[in-house]
């Protein structure tokens, strides 16, 4: 099978948060094969922009030379250019007539100018050529400003104007919205991200709708993911989709049976769950349709098949941890025992809380209910939003008394449980 080559051409930031770094991070996450072209070195932080050095149109062409000599090039993806790479982006495009995604980077971040006016007018003999240009509004607006602007009203271009609400016109008049969520975080590079997943899927054949609906899932993931630096965050390409979420849980089942886990296994059994990014309902939330339940000859068994929207009563726990944490998406429940509790908070760094049934509100989804208590409990004990390693309650009237452990995803929560039994292991030797 033939890589899918994606070239990212734009400019250097040593931090990886943005630029070719984060374009190439993003297209190897998407399966292909990413080609990076450095116009520009611009050494860049959360803080500032240091400065900006473009390379010579020499160099710049050695690295187009370099690469189309040796690959199959189908799709291209812009970020900070000058105009110098702008003549050999439509030089080697005539030639190789390659899919044009322009992101028209014309200010960082932190408020650097990356152009001038005179860049931006020859920018419109960019986009004459390209299939999509992804400007945020701001952007957007600036570009409105020129009279080239005008003529390319009849190009027959896409033009997705960036942001929390995504809007896609097609020769300036407006297709559809993408709606999204604010996530609050000021996140370095989400704009490299999205265009150059953009970038992916079109290379992988997908339509320009679609190809922006699942780019928008993985700038998603690059937010909620990002890593922390000292003055912000940096973006962290990931794409999570149904069929990632199915791949972990079945791994994650796998590595279940490869341990002890039958003492840990409730009366009622245990399950073990994975949710979409941002789940708005169970339906986004794939369970097991049986449970893990005890073998009586040693070891566990797997009732059912993995499927969304499979069990409401997990769900809802992941549902409300997702709320005050939206990284955790997973959760299983073991058996509930006191020494595991007293063991976890004098020898392991988890993080717990807990509610009372008794404490319950009538009328209430006890799961939800619960989840959220534990949550809030833990939040304010830590002065910050988020959802503990461990909730677990002591039950009540009917109700066996449980432990619930959350994570990132199903991978991460079974190797948690692993823990938790080589804990119990040790201490009971």
């Amino acid at each position: 099978m033939n890589s899918i080559n994606v070239l990212s051409i734009g400019g250097y930031d040593p931090t990886g948060g943005a630029g070719v770094i984060a374009d190439a991070k993003t297209i190897e996450i998407l399966d292909c094969n990413p080609l990076t072209i450095t116009t520009t070195i611009i050494p860049q932080n959360n803080q500032k922009v240091y400065s900006q050095f473009n390379l010579p149109k020499e160099e710049i062409e050695n690295q187009f030379k370099s690469i189309f000599s040796d690959f199959e090039v189908s799709t291209v993806k812009t970020g900070v250019i000058n105009k110098d790479t702008i003549d050999l982006i439509l030089k080697y495009h005539k030639k190789y007539n390659f899919k044009i995604i322009c992101d028209p980077v014309l200010k960082s971040t932190t408020n650097h100018n990356f152009v001038d006016n005179e860049l931006i007018k020859k920018y419109f003999s960019l986009f004459e050529k390209s299939c999509i240009i992804t400007p945020n509004k701001e952007e957007y607006d600036k570009l409105k400003e020129f009279e080239e602007y005008n003529d390319l009203k009849n190009k027959n271009i896409y033009t997705l104007i960036t942001g929390v609400e995504d809007k896609l016109l097609f020769n300036d008049i407006e297709l559809r919205t993408y709606g999204g969520k604010k996530i609050d975080k000021e996140c370095h590079g989400t704009g490299c991200v999205f265009s150059s997943a953009i970038a992916s899927f079109i290379a992988k054949d997908y339509d320009i709708v679609n190809a922006i609906r699942r780019a928008k899932i993985v700038v998603v993931g690059s937010v909620i993911y990002a890593n922390k630096t000292k003055y912000g965050y940096n973006s962290n390409p990931v794409y999570i989709n149904r069929e990632k979420v199915i791949k972990n849980l079945n791994y994650a089942l796998y590595l279940l049976n490869k341990v002890n886990f039958e003492d840990f296994v409730p009366e009622v059994g245990s399950n073990l769950a994975e949710s979409s990014l941002l789940p708005k309902s169970y339906n986004d939330v794939a369970a097991l349709t049986g449970r893990i339940i005890k073998n009586k000859l040693g070891g566990i068994f797997v009732v059912g098949d993995i499927e969304f929207g499979a069990s409401e009563h997990i769900a809802k726990i992941i549902l409300a941890a997702s709320s005050f944490d939206p990284k955790i998406r997973s959760c299983l429940n073991i058996r509930y025992s006191e020494d595991t509790i007293n063991l976890l908070e004098e020898y392991s760094d988890f993080s717990i809380s807990s509610f009372n049934r008794g404490d319950e509100p009538k009328s209430v989804s006890s799961m939800e209910w619960g989840t959220k208590f534990a949550c809030e409990n833990y939040s304010k004990q830590n002065d910050f939003l988020g959802a503990p390693d461990i909730i677990y309650d002591k039950g009540g009237d009917g109700k066996e008394p449980m432990i619930r452990v959350l994570g990132n995803n199903s991978i991460e929560v079974v190797k948690k449980v692993i823990k938790i039994i080589n804990l119990n292991k040790m201490h009971c030797k």
